[in-house]
C-alpha cells in the first residue's frame, strides 16, 4: 500500500488560509487604491496560493472578511509612521500659512 504525500493545505490548513487571507487583502487593498473604488478590489481576487499542488481553495471555506483591518493589521508600522509624518508636515505648513497671513495684515 502506498500512500500519496499530503499537500502544503492539507498539512497546513490554519497556515494555508491565514497566508491566502494576507495576499488577498494586499491586493484588495492595493487595487481598491489603485483604482480608488471598493468594486475594482474585487476583480481578479486570488483564490489559491501557488504550491507544487495549485490545488484550488475549498468551496465550504468562509470569504474574505476585514480585509482593511487585516491589511492594516500587517502593515500598521508604516501607516503610523505616514500618519507622524504627515501631521508634523501639516503642521509646519499650517504655521507658515498662518504667520504670513499674520504679516500681510500688519503691513495692511
Amino acid at each position: 500500500m502506498t500512500l500519496r504525500n499530503l499537500t502544503m493545505q492539507e498539512s497546513f490548513p490554519l497556515a494555508y488560509q491565514q497566508d491566502l487571507l494576507k495576499k488577498q487583502s494586499e491586493h484588495f487593498v492595493n487595487k481598491s487604491i489603485a483604482h480608488g473604488a471598493f468594486e475594482r478590489g474585487y476583480e481578479n481576487l486570488p483564490t489559491e496560493l501557488n504550491s507544487d499542488t495549485n490545488l484550488p481553495l475549498s468551496l465550504d471555506s468562509n470569504p474574505p472578511r476585514l480585509l482593511i483591518g487585516t491589511y492594516v493589521k500587517n502593515h500598521w508600522r508604516v501607516i503610523l509612521a505616514s500618519i507622524v509624518v504627515g501631521g508634523v508636515i501639516w503642521y509646519v505648513i499650517d504655521n507658515q500659512i498662518k504667520k504670513s497671513n499674520r504679516k500681510k495684515r500688519l503691513h495692511n
